[in-house]
């Protein structure tokens, strides 16, 4: 038996080499011949060629004559020849086709080629080239191992994969591999089980080295205190290779609108209301826009127009939304409204824009559920800005010491001629701000963020075809928003930050330098010991205040007028708010510990 095995071995090697397929093919005039048909193995590549060459002669020709070769399945033109001697028998020798089989690809040892749906045109004549296969025995391929591990999501923080841990999904390792050899074929694809496991094949007869790692852009979404590789290996196979991504379980749940930083009299205002969650627990809700009472919205024009209007307010409804969503804009949902500031309004103006969601009860952070948004009319403005919130007092933007974060928004505009097909900002980092804290907050578009350098950040956004402002202003504009932790609380300590946007291969344009220097307060603060609670918000008739301490109480609408006010003698109150016009009010206390301001809708 085992005679008879090797005989049947050796016949099929010696065979691979008599080619399978008939010599030649007629139709009309036209006449195809294979005049080379080899196969072989290249163990420095890993990987098995079949080589084919054509003979094509077409009787009755004549100066410029055309013959083509057509892959018939795929639709598309292989090569083409010319006559070009006028020749009345032309036969052309410049057609071929090269297969190639990757060694991790064969089967049993043996690499398969087929290969099918190819035709010869010339006039009225065409030759079909029939179904074929061959296969070629391989003696000493190259050989594969594997490199196993888990990537998951680390709840509970420990490092360490618990069964309660799942998978991120659309979260993949990339393998790199250096060989000793030019061979482009070393490695395989990715499998994963449903226990958060993963399994790459890889090359290790010419291996050096190698590494798996996970693309910097998962940083930006999933920051993890673990060790997350990269993996570096010399040998194969290696197992263990896990990413403990830290996907926090509380909710984060944040909104805001994107816009350009400025509006313009009687011009278009395109503005992106949004809300996400940095947490992996998923989050249902509506998102809440009430627009300036001088600005009209056209729902034709929006790109995702609300799905409920009560006059100046507007409502989205959204659902799942989580750090593991599979999507866009850093899993959030955002809408896109075309806005027109009315003929009232005029250069000196400013239009404030209420934006907020539901807290859920486990959120970490309710303060961001709820966003006024004020932006200034103007003639003229630089497009590409870079803002800072909080934008602290004075020309050097002074803020307490004890400030914990800095949120900054860099705008950009395309005012070329012509539409931007790529954009990309670099963003270097103050030595003062701890680079591994900087969380994306929203973008306007599809973008992707890279690591540079240590604290230099490079936020792309391939394939923008960014409107120009000649053609279309309300679209030329774009914004990406990202929040950082401070890592000093110094008093006189400055943060400078500014950034640099490249649209296309254009050089650089540099934004203005956002500046917050750090001052030791004293006397009154900025903001109370104890946040005052209003709701219902939006409310009708009454609000209920709470966690108020002795002090004064004062509401004002958004031209600064005061509308109520009177002193606070017990933590909770009932106010009758009937009368007041429909519209976005700011409730101020002020006590023995400061001033708080808390923003409510009366419908």
């Amino acid at each position: 038996m085992k005679n008879r095995y090797l005989l049947a071995t050796l016949a099929m090697y010696l065979l691979s080499f008599i080619p399978a397929k008939a010599q030649t093919y007629t139709s009309g005039n036209l006449t195809v011949s294979i005049v080379n048909d080899t196969m072989f193995h290249d163990s420095s590549y890993c990987a098995c060629y079949n080589d084919i060459y054509y003979a094509v002669t077409k009787t009755g020709s004549f100066m410029g004559d055309v013959i083509q070769f057509i892959d018939t399945s795929g639709g598309y033109l292989i090569q083409t020849d010319t006559n070009t001697t006028g020749a009345s028998t032309w036969t052309s020798y410049n057609f071929y086709q090269h297969f190639i089989v990757a060694d991790l690809q064969l089967v049993g040892g043996v690499a398969h080629f087929n290969w099918s749906n190819y035709k010869f045109v010339s006039g009225a004549d065409t030759v079909f080239i029939p179904n074929l296969a061959d296969s070629f025995y391989v003696a000493s391929p190259c050989q594969y191992s594997t490199i196993t591990g888990r990537l998951y999501a680390d709840i509970n923080g420990n490092c360490t994969y618990d069964t309660s841990e799942s998978w991120l999904a659309g979260v993949t390792p990339s393998l790199y591999e250096n060989l000793a050899s030019p061979s482009a074929w070393y490695g395989g694809g990715l499998s994963v089980d449903g226990y958060s496991g993963y399994t790459m094949t890889a090359q290790q007869s010419w291996l050096i080295n190698g590494t798996v790692s996970l693309d910097s852009s998962y940083s930006f979404i999933f920051p993890s205190t673990c060790f997350i590789g990269p993996y570096t290996f010399t040998t194969l196979p290696q197992t263990n290779f896990d990413f403990p991504l830290q996907c926090s379980g509380n909710l984060d749940v944040q909104c805001w609108a994107g816009n350009p930083g400025f509006a313009r009299p009687a011009r278009p205002l395109l503005m992106q209301p949004y809300v996400s969650n940095l947490g992996c627990d998923a989050v249902s809700g509506t998102l809440t826009f009430v627009k300036d009472s001088r600005v009209a919205y056209d729902a034709s024009l929006s790109a995702y127009p609300a799905d409920t209007v009560r006059g100046d307010t507007l409502i989205w409804n959204y659902t799942n939304i989580s750090s593991l969503s599979a999507g866009v804009y850093w899993n959030s949902f955002m809408s896109d409204l075309h806005l027109m500031p009315d003929s009232s309004v005029t250069i000196g103006d400013t239009l404030c824009f209420h934006i907020y969601t539901q807290v859920p009860a486990a959120d970490i952070n309710p303060a961001n559920n709820d966003m006024m948004i004020c932006i200034p009319v103007v003639t003229s403005y630089d497009p590409n800005e870079k803002d800072v919130e909080p934008k602290g007092d004075g020309p050097t933007g002074d803020i307490p010491s004890l400030t914990d974060e800095l949120t900054y928004t860099i705008h950009f505009q395309n005012t070329g001629m012509a539409e931007a097909i790529d954009i990309h900002i670099t963003d270097t980092l103050d030595s003062h701000i701890d680079p591994s804290s900087l969380k994306i907050l929203g973008a306007s578009h599809l973008m992707n963020p890279r690591w540079h350098a240590g604290n230099v950040v490079d936020f792309q956004f391939p394939n923008i075809w960014l409107a120009d402002s000649f053609h279309n202003e309300p679209a030329s504009h774009g914004y990406v928003r990202f929040k950082v932790k401070l890592n000093t609380h110094t008093p006189g300590t400055q943060i400078k930050n500014k950034g640099y946007i490249y649209f296309d291969t254009n050089p650089a344009v540099i934004t203005n330098e956002a500046l917050n220097t750090l001052v030791h307060t004293t006397g009154v603060a900025t903001v109370p010991v104890k946040a005052v609670k209003v709701y219902p918000n939006p409310a009708t008739d009454n609000i209920t205040i709470e966690n108020l301490q002795d002090g004064q109480l004062t509401i004002v609408n958004m031209n600064g007028a005061v509308v109520l006010q009177h002193d606070i003698t017990a933590t909770k109150t009932d106010i009758n708010i009937s009368r007041l016009p429909a519209g976005v009010y700011v409730l101020k206390t002020t006590n023995k510990d400061g001033t708080a301001n808390t923003k409510f809708v009366k419908q």
